[in-house]
């Protein structure tokens, strides 16, 4: 199946780890943002969106790394979009990143092809420490699969 959710990547050797950050709440994408600037993170660019509806424009059009996302929205949830993200191909890592779900919601994410699940518990530096060493493990471990498939 062709991937129409995730273009090539204009630059591969690039250092710069692309984040799409999915949440309806535009404080909760600002200081996210700043936490993990904070943490020492300059290499992360992260591009905010408040729709899952505008992830999916967004993944049409740009690559990204990964992809961090809430869980309740309006519209679409952040499961129903990673549900759809998988069922059309996409295999960029997905973190749902939520403080409203549990063991319930952690366990159906996994189920439908999440690779982290992190809950907003904590201060925002500790979510945000906990989120970005998440973030760095699955582009190193993306970028270690990629190297063995080109071996």
């Amino acid at each position: 199946m062709v991937n129409d959710l995730q273009p090539p990547s204009s630059n591969p050797m690039s250092k710069r780890i692309r984040i799409l950050h999915v949440d309806d709440e535009p404080t909760d994408l600002e200081i996210t943002r700043i936490f993990l600037r904070r943490g020492g993170n300059e290499d992360f660019e992260i591009v905010s969106v408040l729709s899952a509806k505008e992830a999916l424009k967004r993944l049409r059009e740009e690559h990204f790394d990964v992809i961090v996302c809430d869980y309740k929205m309006p519209m679409m949830n952040g499961l129903e979009l990673l549900e759809e993200l998988r069922w059309n191909g996409s295999t960029v890592p997905f973190i749902l990143f939520t403080g409203k779900g549990g063991e319930k919601v952690a366990k159906e994410a996994f189920n439908k092809g999440a690779d982290n699940y992190i809950t907003k518990d904590g201060g925002p530096i500790t979510q945000c420490n906990k989120l970005a060493r998440a973030i760095r493990g699955l582009v190193k471990a993306e970028k270690t699969e990629e190297v063995q498939q080109n071996k």
